[in-house]
């Protein structure tokens, strides 16, 4: 596939275009190269101080003021679907358990207090918007305590409502994405199933919309809404694009070859909070699945999320997955983040 792309490449460009961005991609690896010089000091420096058990109070503060970029936080564990591609076609989600709501207090107060600006999602294996009265009262409470953060939505959309999407905006909401799942039999076919997905949802909504993706295995669309910074209705194909959440779909297990060999940044920048208040490093595990257990981090009702992220065992995780070496347990068949590199947990 990649030889047929270069020449189709090849043939279909001239000379001079293809001159010209041949000259583009290597002054913008030049220019990558020596941003990469200039900040390694800063780079090893903060992995270092990642990598070293610290109690001091001060230093776990600044820890997670410097490196935190993306908390979600599952405010519930409901989800009214049960997707072949998701581990909740394998385990029972459909019981209504709430997020405490004192620990979740905790958690904001906590980002509160390192004046968080990062990406604040009320999302895991959920279905967010599944109880209106408690979404709106989260984002109020993150909102109230962190003017600066950017409070995401991630929904199937059966719930959403203009009058649903407004309330939400109001609420504090930063931007939403919305996904359309494909039924285990239904084709990623674009004029047939997507493009008429979409076009329902916009009328649903009473929004226009530009498609904002297009490719062979994702297609999306972004809705004109003021107020908010974007919402976005996708749809990926997961028969070829899907991840295998940590080994347990094993249809898509099976498809992947290849041994994880390559690093993973995500404990150095992220953490993902279940609805039991057991925390994990990465979106794609989970602390109710029996070969994930060995990789819960710690748990919410007896640590702050200071202590978690300075934490032996997210030490460890970092240490694991930073070099490009191979991966262990549900990491091992893992494509996810291929193309980040550690430099990119350091820019702006």
């Amino acid at each position: 596939m990649t030889q047929l792309i270069k020449q189709v490449y090849r043939k279909t460009l001239p000379l001079q275009w293809r001159t010209s961005i041949a000259k583009f991609r290597h002054k913008d690896r030049l220019k990558h190269e020596q941003w990469c010089k200039d900040n390694l000091p800063n780079v090893l420096n903060r992995y270092i101080a990642l990598t070293t058990p610290t109690h001091d109070r001060e230093t776990q503060k600044k820890l997670l003021k410097d490196n935190l970029r993306v908390i979600e936080i599952e405010i519930s564990s409901f989800c009214n679907r049960t997707c072949w591609f998701c581990p909740n076609s394998l385990i029972d989600r459909k019981q209504k358990i709430e997020f405490p709501e004192s620990v979740f207090l905790r958690c904001i107060d906590n980002l509160a207090e390192i004046e968080y600006d990062g990406i604040l999602n009320f999302h895991r294996f959920n279905e967010t918007l599944a109880d209106k009265e408690l979404i709106l009262k989260r984002l109020k409470q993150a909102r109230s305590k962190l003017p600066k953060a950017k409070l995401g939505i991630f929904s199937n959309g059966d719930y959403l409502t203009r009058k649903y999407l407004d309330a939400l905006k109001n609420a504090g909401m930063s931007y939403m994405i919305i996904s359309y799942y494909l039924k285990k039999n239904e084709s990623f076919e674009k004029t047939r199933v997507l493009k008429p997905a979409m076009q329902k949802m916009a009328k649903k909504l009473n929004l226009d919309y530009e498609v904002s993706i297009d490719t062979p295995q994702e297609y999306g669309v972004s809705f004109k809404y003021p107020g908010v910074d974007y919402i976005l209705y996708r749809c990926w194909n997961p028969n070829t694009g899907g991840i295998d959440r940590g080994g347990v779909i094993t249809q898509i297990s099976k498809r992947e070859s290849k041994k994880r060999d390559y690093g993973c940044h995500f404990p150095l920048r992220s953490i993902y909070i279940d609805y039991n208040c057991l925390v994990m490093p990465c979106c794609n595990l989970r602390s109710d699945v029996d070969s994930h257990k060995d990789f819960i981090m710690g748990d919410m009702r007896e640590m702050d999320l200071f202590e978690v992220f300075s934490s032996p065992k997210y030490i460890t995780m970092r240490q694991i997955l930073i070099p490009h070496t191979p991966k262990p347990g549900p990491c091992a068949t893992c494509t996810y983040d291929t193309n980040a590199t550690i430099y990119d947990w350091v820019q702006p």
